[in-house]
């Protein structure tokens, strides 16, 4: 369009020269020069149009998988006059879907302008936003200028948790192991125990008003923690193991079945460690909302980077577990080494539980592993006396894990 503007104006400034030339007339002579130079004036406007302007990004810090979210770009102008016709293009990441085509904004002199533009958030993920494209066009339309201004920005896609009914926590007090030390934590469980004088800290919401009017003193409900289950979860990150494309994927599958089974645990008032075997928050135990964050945050940087598999570092990642804790190990590998390692913790009676996501309903051309060799690794997984669960990719992204007894039989329904 651009290109066909510019003959237009230069056929028509010809056309004019002509007809000055025949009629011999000075008007037509100007009128085709200010034609002509009109172009020129409008290029220089256009390349000044980027000056005095400073750009910025305002993305939320955290947000689902799956929402729409709301991104700005921010643009400071120092300059006296408008600039008119700009148009931003951002570098977003793939999984990252801006549902906005164009963005043309003007700036105003003197003032800070935001631009509004929906994205949607198809993936989680720790998406670094690296770079954005500023597009000035002269007044005409007939030039562009664009240049690429490094804005940096970071946003946190959560995992969104769901509900897997099929799946059962069992506790220590479900296991024989009644008589455990249970660490209860004064004011934080969720049984009430009486009423007790307030200490600094306690929150006001569990204020007691009419002991503290009776006694003059201010007093608080006190609570018992209750026998809740604690969970280990330990997520295989081996490199190569991520079957699949997209958010279908073995490993988007299980960081979903590891996020829902925190939320789960969390709602019944359990403690839940993501076992990474360093520095990261979610690899201590704790509760509440605030531990739950802490877990998806860890979910939602989760990449199969691993240069070793599950098998040689469980032991040494997870630790010793406490007798009647459900461990939960999540893993797309058919090792049958890993057999041994989940031996060590269901023999000495703590619940094991497995959750494999079969590689080859994400990829059913895949020839490693065989329909055989899942069978043996599964059978080397019961006779570990731990529980297998198998998650098989579906369109919905539901995540339907189906409890293993018999793995003959399971295979060939």
């Amino acid at each position: 369009m651009n290109h066909y503007k510019r003959w237009v104006i230069y056929t028509a400034a010809l056309f004019m020269l002509i007809s000055a030339t025949l009629v011999n007339t000075a008007n037509l002579y100007f009128m085709a020069t200010l034609l002509l130079m009109l172009p020129l004036l409008s290029y220089f406007l256009g390349m000044l149009a980027l000056r005095d302007l400073t750009f910025d990004r305002e993305t939320p810090a955290s947000a689902w998988e799956g929402e729409t979210a709301v991104f700005h770009i921010v643009v400071q102008s120092r300059a006296r006059l408008p600039r008119l016709f700009l148009q931003a293009a951002d570098a977003l990441p793939e999984s990252l879907v801006p549902l906005d085509d164009e963005m043309m904004f003007n700036a105003a002199p003197n003032s800070i302008t935001k631009i509004p533009y929906r994205v949607e958030l198809t993936k989680r993920g720790a998406y670094k936003i690296d770079g954005m494209q500023i597009t000035a066009l002269d007044p005409l339309g007939i030039f562009s200028f664009s240049r690429t201004y490094p804005v940096v920005s970071e946003v946190l896609v959560y995992p969104t948790p769901q509900c897997i009914p099929e799946f059962t926590l069992s506790g220590a007090e479900r296991y024989g192991f009644q008589d455990l030390p249970v660490s209860a934590t004064k004011g934080s469980g969720i049984d009430p125990d009486g009423v007790r004088q307030y200490v600094p800290g306690d929150p006001l919401r569990r204020m007691h008003w009419k002991s503290t009017a009776r006694t003059g003193k201010l007093s608080v409900i006190e609570f018992e923690e209750s026998h809740a289950v604690n969970v280990v979860m330990a997520l295989d990150l081996f490199r190569d193991t991520d079957i699949g494309t997209g958010r279908q994927t073995t490993l988007e599958y299980l960081v979903l079945a590891a996020a829902s089974i925190a939320q789960m645990a969390i709602r019944q008032g359990a403690s839940v460690r993501l076992a990474g075997g360093s520095a990261d928050p979610a690899d201590f135990a704790g509760r509440g909302s605030e531990h739950l964050f802490m877990i998806l945050t860890s979910l939602a940087r989760a990449q199969a980077a691993d240069s070793r598999p599950m098998s040689a570092r469980l032991v040494e990642q997870v630790g010793a577990i406490m007798p009647g804790t459900t461990f939960v190990v999540l893993t797309a590998n058919a090792d049958e080494n890993l057999a041994g390692a989940l031996a060590q913790y269901a023999s000495a009676g703590i619940p094991t539980h497995l959750f494999f996501a079969e590689p080859r309903s994400f990829h059913p051309s895949l020839r490693h592993p065989s329909e055989e060799e899942q069978q043996q690794f599964l059978e080397s997984v019961i006779a570990a006396q731990a529980v297998p669960h198998i998650v098989r990719r579906n369109d919905d992204r539901q995540i339907r894990p189906e409890q293993i007894q018999d793995v003959r039989s399971f295979f060939r329904a």
